[in-house]
């Protein structure tokens, strides 16, 4: 997968879109039709509806029923909904004093990401002193974008930062032309993004139910279990594929403390506590899980793109020594 992205990644779920593309080739099919950019342009991605519950709840941010709206976010992940209130509010309550920021909707997410660099080495660190990645959007910003309704704005993120760069090339282009199928996004014709942005928030998300426009308009066409369902997305297993009895020979070579060392992006001795929190557990909670996969995707393209070197099938013997 990460041979085919050619950049450092912090989900899984391309490895499956890059199997699925190999099946469809196997079957004879070069050309396919696929969903993205529907939940960009008709609003259906779950961090739509965090949005607009922590809007909400900012209105009135000492309120004690409105954050129990968290609850209803993420019905697919036993996870978060085992999760104590206090938990909840507690990581959905990041931004909350900054209703009016142009990233309302994202600051949860960046700031749970921005925790990723405490596995930075300090050459890297310093690199990347006085490097402010909000400044930058900021700048970016089209004009108007601060008249533009909470929702748009959270829709604009989305579609302008992570649909180019990861969901259409990374996740999409890379994966199913490494397989030779090449994508079709109907959502996408320009008529459509245009259109939908014509329409009233209201008709893209309707009280939490996502995408709403689009589900009316497919009524006719789908039976209920399928037109009403929530959303759920494209998900894949990360930290429990790469450690146990099944996991790639490459895994422990290449997260030693000496290759680690050797490559100069990362703290070794981090790096080793979270590998050795990966054995010792089935699940991780979310930022370890994206600091595994980032780490992970780092150190193999610095072995196959800056020192052109075979991946590693077992560790270097001074690494295995010390075990």
């Amino acid at each position: 997968m990460i041979r085919h992205a050619e950049r450092p990644l912090l989900r899984t779920a391309p490895a499956p879109l890059y199997l699925l593309s190999r099946m469809v080739r196997e079957h004879g099919f070069k050309v396919v039709m696929t969903g993205e950019g529907a939940d960009e342009v008709f609003a259906g991605y779950d961090i739509f509806k965090e949005a607009k519950v922590r809007q909400f709840w900012a209105r009135q941010p000492q309120s004690k029923l409105r954050p129990m709206l968290l609850q209803r976010l993420y019905p697919y992940l036993p996870g978060v909904q085992a999760q104590p209130q206090a938990y909840l509010e507690a990581f959905f309550r990041v931004g909350l004093e900054q209703p009016e920021s142009p990233f309302f909707s994202h600051l949860p997410r960046w700031g749970m990401t921005a925790k990723t660099k405490a596995f930075f080495s300090d050459d890297l660190l310093e690199a990347c002193r006085g490097y402010d990645a909000l400044e930058e959007i900021r700048g970016m910003l089209p004009e108007g974008y601060g008249g533009w309704s909470a929702l748009s704005q959270a829709q604009y993120l989305e579609a302008a930062h992570l649909l180019p760069g990861y969901i259409l090339s990374s996740q999409g282009d890379r994966m199913s032309m490494a397989n030779a199928v090449e994508g079709r996004f109907p959502f996408l014709d320009h008529r459509v993004v245009e259109f939908a942005a014509r329409i009233p928030s209201r008709m893209r998300l309707k009280g939490l139910t996502e995408k709403y426009l689009l589900r009316k308009s497919g009524e006719r066409f789908l039976p209920p279990s399928i037109a009403k369902r929530p959303k759920q997305p494209y998900r894949a297993p990360d930290s429990p594929s790469f450690f146990g009895p099944n996991a790639p020979e490459y895994v422990e070579a290449l997260l030693s403390s000496e290759a680690i060392s050797r490559a100069g992006y990362f703290h070794a001795r981090s790096v080793e506590k979270l590998a050795q929190k990966c054995r010792g557990q089935s699940s991780l909670g979310f930022r370890d899980n994206m600091a595994l996969v980032g780490i992970l995707s780092v150190q193999l393209l610095d072995h196959l793109y800056v020192r052109r070197e075979e991946i590693p099938t077992s560790l270097p013997k001074t690494a295995a020594a010390g075990i």
